[in-house]
């Protein structure tokens, strides 16, 4: 008999296993947002540590860019990701849940099931609350959890199975973004740790087998005629120009994000890009161009300038709906003061219930 998944909204779920529940689909969601935004193995996954984080300056800039530093498993081979923004929310809300108002990450000890040997304590980000301590999460607990959101969702697949996901999947997703988003593919190989590229494609959804069948018999014969050069380990110098395509991402209103190896199509017009990612800090600059676009506006009504008039409409919409995201991200950073607790009642209470005991024991 298949066993009943209950969501995590079921109002017969009470105390400890609703608490259970919220955890495990707490993971699902963590885990899958981890892996499809860096297309990390599991197991690597399961290793970051609070440690991991390398802090990258850029040499023409200074601005600093976050890392993340993948411990050598599969190919024994040490490597640096990127965090996106949106992989930075997953991680702090990681680092929110396991710190639970402490200082500092609690220090557990992960066992290895392949190297069959444990660690030393440390810092790991996948780790939960088990009764009185804390223990690291395992490989088949994140298998758990991904199997319990799956049924709860009730999603199914053409001939109405239950859909089944394993962690590697998620790598593979985001193998076939990284490659449909333009990123050359021995980047991408030199991103998700493969030794050959041939690897990498093959994780691609979106290459058809025969097509894979075809490009590997097409690199074979060219191999045969001389050695080849489009599908190599990246140069020093192309390494830097991947990295220095960040460089160009920091503009006056936020962050442009563009994909790799792409012009900018809206010929720097980051007031229309749908790819700008709004700073709330440059709210008021955002005013002062919505402002100045109005008295624009005017101004090409008064003269009849229609086809001016069309295209400030157009960037007001635009800068409105900038304006309407920036006021949304500020209202989720915003700090609440609660101010001073006031501890007069819980002093008086505490010193009369003193005087009772002293007159107890006087008796």
């Amino acid at each position: 008999m298949a066993r009943t998944v209950p969501v995590v909204g079921d109002p017969e779920l009470r105390g400890p296993d609703r608490r259970a529940v919220w955890r495990r689909a707490f993971w699902a969601w963590a885990i899958v947002e981890v892996l499809r935004h860096t297309g990390m193995r599991v197991e690597e996954a399961l290793e970051l540590a609070h440690h991991s984080f390398v802090a990258y300056q850029l040499p023409t800039t200074g601005e600093i860019v976050p890392m993340l530093q993948v411990a050598p498993s599969k190919l024994d081979q040490e490597r640096l990701l990127l965090v996106s923004p949106e992989l930075g929310e997953v991680l702090t809300a990681i680092i929110h849940r396991v710190r639970r108002g402490q200082q500092t990450m609690p220090l557990v000890a992960a066992y290895d099931s392949l190297e069959r040997l444990w660690s030393a304590p440390m810092p790991f980000l996948v780790q939960r609350r088990c009764g009185p301590e804390d223990r690291a999460i395992p490989r088949n607990y994140i298998y758990t959890c991904l199997n319990d959101a799956l049924a709860a969702s009730r999603l199914t697949g053409p001939g109405d199975e239950q859909l089944r996901y394993t962690p590697h999947d998620f790598r593979r997703i985001f193998v076939t973004d990284a490659l449909r988003s333009g990123l050359p593919p021995h980047i991408a190989a030199r991103i998700c740790g493969h030794r050959m590229v041939d690897t990498t494609l093959g994780y691609a959804a979106i290459y058809p087998e025969d097509v894979i069948n075809h490009h590997r018999s097409f690199i074979a014969r060219r191999r045969s005629l001389r050695p080849s050069e489009e599908y190599r380990e990246p140069t020093a110098q192309e390494w830097q120009d991947f990295l220095a395509h960040f460089e160009l991402r920091k503009v006056a209103l936020g962050v442009c994000a563009h994909d790799f190896g792409t012009p900018c199509v809206h010929e720097h017009a980051c007031i229309r890009c749908p790819v700008l990612r709004p700073d709330p800090e440059q709210m008021t600059r955002l005013e002062e161009i919505h402002a100045n676009l109005l008295g624009r506006l005017q101004e090409a009504k008064e003269q009849g300038w229609l086809g001016e008039v069309a295209a400030i409409e157009a960037g007001l919409a635009a800068a409105e709906q900038k304006l309407a995201a920036m006021r949304d991200l500020a209202s989720r950073h915003t700090t609440v003061h609660l101010g001073m607790p006031d501890l007069r009642g819980v002093v008086a209470r505490i010193d009369s219930e003193q005087r009772n005991e002293d007159a107890k024991g006087h008796a």
